[in-house]
């Protein structure tokens, strides 16, 4: 979709075919921008798609559009964040098994 709304721009601003143009880029490089482009929203929907991260098609087709800009943020932003990590399961108590301390000295209420 973005590389077809850029080939009609370019089309609008030369008159014609771009890469018929003198000082515009031949037909090869709209060709490779074209399937770099599709190969990097694939993968990066198929990779959102795969943690659950999308929910429809809409979000599927909005991922693949926006995958450009989702790489470059990602890629400012480093990948070396660690995962956040869960906190450690705490010991659940009982139904009836009392009440619960409060820390300083008294009870919270009864569980």
């Amino acid at each position: 979709m973005i590389e077809g709304l850029d080939l009609y721009t370019a089309i609008h601003t030369t008159d014609g075919w771009p890469w018929k143009k003198k000082g515009q880029p031949a037909l090869a490089p709209y060709l490779v921008a074209l399937v770099i482009r599709l190969g990097v929203g694939t993968g990066l929907t198929a990779a959102f798609a795969a943690s659950q991260q999308v929910a429809g098609a809409l979000a599927a087709v909005t991922v693949g559009i926006a995958a450009p800009k989702i790489l470059q943020q990602l890629a400012k932003q480093g990948l070396s964040h660690q995962a956040v990590e869960a906190p450690p399961a705490v010991d659940r108590l009982e139904p009836g098994a009392g009440a619960l301390p409060d820390p300083q000295g008294g009870q919270i209420g009864a569980l």
